[in-house]
């Protein structure tokens, strides 16, 4: 702008694109941090779920294993289902001899869950040896 003496005077204010790139990186900066919050949130809730049922499947463990030191074979697998801070978790134990003596055994555990659209799960394998009587 002129004025009637010839000086020049400096507009201020930001032009139409400083703005427009300002809002772009604030969008930017916003978007990020939203999802850097999700991600921890759902890392959180899995393992919280993770936490509440690893005991239990340690439990689990040790009873098989609790069965063959006092001597009772065990072969097959079994499962079912639990309900814990209300989701459903289903489990499966499979536990068959290792060798052809019967004395050596495999237990593996496998426990399984959904949250929102994903299938999450937990597995627990061992081993043990068959007491005599």
């Amino acid at each position: 702008m002129m004025l009637k003496t010839g000086i020049k005077r400096a507009v201020a204010g930001f032009t139409f694109l400083e703005v427009m790139a300002a809002s772009a990186a604030l969008a930017l900066g916003t978007v990020l941090v939203y999802e850097a919050f999700f991600i921890s949130l759902d890392t959180f809730n899995y393992y919280t779920d993770y936490l509440n049922v690893a005991s239990w499947a340690d439990n689990r463990i040790w009873q098989a294993q609790d069965k063959l030191r006092q001597g009772v074979p065990l072969a097959g697998q079994e499962g079912g289902e639990f309900t814990e801070n209300n989701k459903i978790f289903r489990w499966s134990l499979a536990c068959g001899p290792l060798d052809e003596q019967a004395r050596l055994y495999a237990l593996d555990l496998s426990l399984s869950w959904k949250t929102g659209k994903r299938n999450l799960a937990l597995s627990r394998s061992t081993y043990e040896i068959l007491r005599e009587k």
